[in-house]
């Protein structure tokens, strides 16, 4: 038996138990499934079902109400309530799962856990929801692209809220000074500079996209998947960006302490003080070094104490980017694999692909005319969208200005249906 389809058998026991008793405490279901279980994998996808269907209970119980003609919810049988429940929580939530698996599935649930006609059933609720989901959303995406109409655009900035030294409004502004459409904020593990230029914005004439760029790791080095038209109040998306900030304040303390055992003393404060309210990372850590005399130029300090390769470097705690991949899936954004070029890792693009990665940055700052075509090649063979930007950071990267890599508004249209088709 799949490990999804144990776990959606778990959740329904689970939920069933719940309706049928009410007691249960949010413990009791955490030790049903764990014991239950065979796999770590299976408890955390049955937990989060089980989770995600008693937080949006509302909101499924009124769409399964007005899909389920002639049917009153209360007088359903327990165990097909609670199928139709999950099913529809999944279609409505989970957009990292095919529709049709969920209906799927959820038909077989009803045919070993109930009856034959249940499973008939399920199938004519789930199938009115998910027609009614896909209408809403052709409509809401014809509306969207009759609304917008994209220019010349820069989808790689970076402001003072991760390694940049640019403040979200400076960088409105100057994105508007130089006449561009739209630009991305992907700061690294973090959507705050995002929310303060969309706030500053007020009006002014600049599509903002809602974007990140997700630190993961694949033996031997880091790959960095960039998420745009994120949902910023996606729950797993916010929980992994306030893990990621204690994570990196961690790290900082770890590298110190390597740091001083190579007579470089360095007050983690001074780092965290510098990286302020952003996600403090090793670009905080290079320009304190740099400042204490240490070193000549921040990229000495890299290359001397805290690169991928150096005495003091410390990995940070990160996802795979196959979960980098699902998770930005998951917040109904676009996964793109960040700089190729620069991470030399092309011979994991195909698995990427597998995994659910929809773009590729072929366009970068540092890219020459050959390598740009390499991209592009490789966008065409796996069908994936084309992006770019300046990767600009401010005074930190003072070669990268923003605008110094743009990309026309049609590519960002199409990256854009590619958040609709998600």
């Amino acid at each position: 038996m799949r490990n999804r389809t144990f776990a959606r058998e778990l959740a329904i026991q689970a939920l069933y138990l719940l309706d049928l008793r009410g007691e249960e405490t949010e413990k009791e279901i955490e030790e049903f499934c764990r014991q239950k279980a065979e796999k770590p994998d299976i408890y955390k996808f049955a937990l989060s079902l089980i989770t995600g269907c008693i937080s949006h209970r509302v909101e499924i119980d009124e769409k399964i109400s007005l899909s389920a003609e002639n049917w009153d919810l209360h007088r359903m049988a327990i165990i097909d309530k609670n199928i139709l429940r999950l099913g529809v929580y999944e279609l409505l939530y989970r957009d990292d799962i095919p529709p049709k698996v969920s209906i799927n599935e959820a038909i077989e649930l009803a045919k070993k856990f109930s009856t034959k006609d249940s499973g008939m059933f399920v199938n004519g609720v789930l199938d009115k929801v998910y027609n009614s989901l896909r209408n809403k959303k052709t409509a809401d995406t014809a509306k969207e692209e009759k609304e917008t109409v994209f220019g010349i655009s820069d989808l790689h900035i970076h402001t003072n809220y991760s390694d940049g030294t640019t403040t979200p409004e400076e960088v409105v502004d100057e994105a508007i000074r130089l006449g561009l459409s739209a630009i991305a904020i992907t700061d690294h593990d973090t959507i705050q500079g995002f929310l303060r230029a969309e706030a500053y914005k007020n009006g002014k004439k600049l599509y903002i996209i809602p974007g990140i760029e997700i630190s993961s790791f694949l033996d031997p080095s880091e790959i960095h998947i960039l998420g745009y038209f994120i949902d910023i109040h996606n729950d797993a998306l916010n929980e992994v960006i306030k893990k990621a900030r204690k994570d990196r304040v961690e790290r900082i303390y770890a590298m110190t302490e390597k740091l001083r055992g190579l007579r470089v003393n360095i007050n983690p404060l001074e780092v965290l003080d510098l990286a302020g309210e952003g996600t403090p990372g090793r670009m905080h850590m290079a320009e304190i070094i740099w400042r204490n005399g240490y070193t000549t130029t921040l990229l000495e300090s890299f290359y001397k104490y805290i690169g991928d390769k150096a005495p003091a470097y410390v990995p940070k705690k990160t996802l795979t980017p196959r979960e980098a991949i699902e998770l930005i899936r998951g917040a109904k954004g676009v996964p793109v694999l960040a700089h190729p070029g620069l991470t030399q890792r092309d011979n994991v693009i195909e698995d990427l692909v597998k995994y659910g990665l929809q773009g590729i940055e072929a366009y970068y700052p540092t890219y020459t005319k050959t390598t740009v075509e390499k991209y592009l090649k490789l966008a065409k063979k796996y069908n994936l969208v084309v992006t770019g930007g300046s990767d600009f950071h401010g005074e930190r990267k003072v070669d990268n200005p923003i605008a110094k890599v743009t990309i026309s508004g049609n590519l960002v249209k199409l990256l854009k249906q590619r958040c609709s088709n998600n």
